[in-house]
């Protein structure tokens, strides 16, 4: 299985400055196995692109097998986009700023080719004072929330945002902030609305985060994310510090500023062994980087065997400004909502109990 893991980074790698050269593509029993893990972590478009490249070398089969799941996943990338204007423009009508994540705006921005990188959801970034008016938008047009508040206002004051199903099935992952928990809470979220880029889908011009802010969220997401993150996501990592246009001093800077350069370490890290890359300053800095007590404490409940959204808001007290604003978090999560403790069996509160003991040392999170 070690051998597989290092493999499929290694194919996954390729096109990047320092990817690992490769003497054959797997084949035969192989292929199956790296096919589909390629399929579960949508990244068949990078290996059919570099295939198409010239950069690995597959059968006719394969390559027929490669194309038929490309095509698929630019398919449903075309049809995402479309929706994402639609969005836009919803949020638009209602007067509410916002900027595109991820998806389209890594494709077309950070990529050689769009075709490079698919996704399969929205998801787009709105001010924290307008958050419930965007929900509120999007749910006016059948929209449903995938999970509820702990309690009213909850999201708007302390939460990264909620996921919205639209009546056509698709995904829309409304943000105020690039995370849940403490590293969520420290991000200053007036500077992620100062400045933009700007994509264009279908001759129509959206805006997207500059791109120093790009590699910031990319790093968010694949150190924060997933507890084993996905390839695609570490992709993104290694193609836009590869740009000779990032300013990757400023990066660092806004890390520093968010307490979170531990954040951007452990995913450059992650990077860097998972897709074997050469080493640059940038793997080099993260590796040697430790971080300070509040950095190691906050990622401790993101990582690990005892990671949970319970561990991760309890984390995020240190990080909530003001005695107020304090008790006003510690309530919501030690009185959750009836309804939402109706819904959830009081699930919720449970788990935060439970985080609670674990992080006193009295009990195990399961």
């Amino acid at each position: 299985m070690g051998i597989m893991t290092l493999t499929f980074g290694a194919v996954c790698a390729q096109g990047l400055p320092g990817a690992p050269v490769l003497d054959a593509f797997p084949l035969g029993i192989e292929w199956g196995a790296l096919f589909d893990r390629a399929v579960d972590e949508r990244a068949v478009s990078l290996l059919a692109c570099a295939v198409a490249e010239g950069l690995i070398s597959a059968t006719p089969a394969q390559e027929e097998q490669l194309g038929v799941g490309h095509e698929a996943a630019m398919r449903s990338c075309v049809w995402l986009e479309r929706w994402t204007l639609d969005v836009v423009g919803l949020l638009a009508d209602a007067a509410i700023e916002v900027r595109v994540l991820k998806g389209p705006a890594v494709a077309h921005l950070d990529y050689p080719d769009p075709a490079w990188r698919a996704f399969g959801d929205i998801d787009v970034l709105v001010p924290s004072s307008r958050y419930d008016d965007a929900i509120r938008v999007l749910l006016a047009v059948g929209g449903r929330r995938r999970s509820e508040e702990v309690r009213p206002g909850f999201d708007r004051r302390f939460g990264k945002g909620a996921c919205v199903t639209l009546l056509n099935g698709v995904q829309v992952d409304v943000h105020r902030t690039l995370a849940s928990g403490p590293f969520g809470l420290t991000v200053e979220l007036g500077e992620l609305f100062r400045g933009s880029e700007v994509v264009t889908l279908a001759d129509r011009p959206v805006p997207v985060l500059s791109r120093e802010l790009r590699l910031v969220h990319a790093c968010y997401h694949a150190a924060l994310g997933d507890a084993v993150p996905r390839v695609v996501a570490l992709r993104d990592v290694a193609q836009m510090l590869g740009s000779t246009e990032l300013d990757f001093d400023e990066v660092r800077r806004i890390g520093k500023r968010w307490r979170a350069e531990i954040v951007l370490a452990r995913a450059i890290s992650l990077t860097w062994d998972a897709l074997q890359l050469a080493a640059t300053p940038a793997s080099e800095w993260a590796t040697g980087y430790s971080g300070d007590r509040f950095e190691r404490r906050a990622l401790s409940a993101y990582v690990g065997a005892d990671r949970s959204y319970a561990r991760q808001m309890l984390a995020g007290l240190p990080a909530v400004s003001g005695l107020s604003a304090k008790i006003s978090y510690v309530r919501s999560l030690a009185f959750v909502d009836p309804n939402y403790a109706v819904r959830h069996g009081g699930g919720f509160g449970r788990r935060v109990r439970r985080a609670w003991n674990a992080r006193t040392g009295r009990e195990r999170v399961a």
